[in-house]
């Protein structure tokens, strides 16, 4: 049978496919697992999220103060931010979207009216004689999807009780997670190691500080860069005087956790919105789209997080878009995260292998010579 590496690698994948096989023919035997995990998922990336929000200033207070002392602090804190949120800032909000709601009809028949009025351009009417491109059914097309898209969002508050009540599970579960994550976290390392051979610990560690570090920071620059752009923009549709600016200011703020595309699917809503008022309104908000992304990409962003995640823009791209129609939005939010610590994780392991190769190889050269 042959030896060589690529037929090692071979026979690995045959038998993990085997495996995979016959896994699939009991799948009874693994259902109840994959959705007690699929159940504990999201609690785990939520808790994880906060964790690394509530970190740096419940070490801070630690310095002085006992730790669990610090995080009750933190926990009260943020308890009175959400409270002072709820009575400032979710009654415009919810307005807002009531409103969004009640008027969305008429912003589908605006929009329509406007595509009319551009197919009666002289411009277009040149354009769309040309048998590859034709406008005639551009504008039922575009008020069918957008008909869809009102049906979808009708629909999808009929699932509001489900909702609710996944909140209220999240958050009776939760705050207990991340309160253990803050106060056992530093005991994580030593756990990892005794699932480790000793030859490896000395890797172990370094990989570990480094894949904190990195999300850490990715986390943190996202919450910041998050609230800095849906203040910008909130401030700039204020300018403007675009309709229903807070709650498209946050859309903004929680569209941009998508990297480079967020600011795409945040700019959707909003020059549909521009568009029953002017088109020059629709320029000013993409202008006031690009100038904030442009502020958070090239002042804020590099300032706060810097380059720990060192992963290339398009390689970023092609995992977003190829995730997120896998996944959906959620993938789009973690792949980043995780593509980033299998990075590490595959070339600390690799770099170890190189070392351990060289170290071994013998060494051929024969001995200098004795001076006499």
């Amino acid at each position: 049978m042959p030896q060589g590496k690529w037929f090692r690698i071979g026979y690995g994948l045959i038998v993990i496919l085997l495996i995979a096989f016959l896994a699939s023919k009991v799948d009874y035997l693994f259902d109840p697992i994959g959705s007690m995990l699929a159940a504990l998922f999201v609690p785990i990336v939520i808790s994880g999220l906060f964790y690394y929000m509530f970190r740096p200033p419940v070490r801070l207070l630690a310095k002085r103060l006992p730790l669990s002392l610090s995080i009750v602090i933190v926990y009260l804190s943020v308890l009175g931010l959400i409270l002072l949120f709820s009575w400032l800032i979710w009654p415009p909000i919810r307005d807002q979207s009531l409103t969004l709601v009640q008027n969305f009809p008429d912003i589908v028949e605006s929009v329509k009216q406007w595509l009319i009025s551009v197919q009666k351009h002289q411009w277009v009417q040149n354009i769309s004689k040309d048998d590859t491109f034709s406008t005639g059914n551009l504008s039922s097309q575009l008020s069918t999807m957008l008909g869809d898209l009102l049906n979808s969002v009708v629909g999808s508050v009929r699932s509001v009780f489900n909702i609710a009540m996944n909140f209220f599970l999240l958050l009776g579960l939760v705050p207990f997670i991340i309160y253990y994550m803050l106060s056992e976290g530093h005991k994580f390392p030593a756990l990892v190691l005794k699932f480790i051979p000793d030859r490896w610990h000395n890797e172990v560690l370094p990989t570990l500080k480094e894949i904190d570090t990195s999300i850490g920071s990715f986390i943190m620059s996202k919450v910041i860069t998050s609230l800095i752009i849906g203040t910008l923009t909130f401030c700039g549709y204020l300018i403007i005087d675009l309709p229903y600016p807070l709650l498209l200011g946050l859309v903004a703020a929680i569209t941009n956790v998508i990297p480079y595309l967020g600011p795409l699917f945040a700019a959707v809503p909003t020059v549909i919105v521009a568009l029953t008022i002017s088109p020059i309104t629709v320029l000013q908000v993409c202008a006031i789209i690009v100038i904030s992304n442009q502020i958070e990409a090239n002042l804020i962003a590099p300032k706060i997080m810097g380059k720990q995640l060192n992963v290339h823009p398009l390689t970023i791209m092609l995992l977003v878009i190829g995730v997120g129609a896998i996944i959906g939005p959620l993938g789009m939010v973690i792949v980043v995260p995780t593509y980033a610590i299998l990075k590490i994780i595959v070339i600390r392991v690799y770099n170890f292998n190189k070392n351990n190769r060289i170290n071994k190889e013998p060494n051929l050269l024969p001995p200098p010579p004795r001076a006499k």
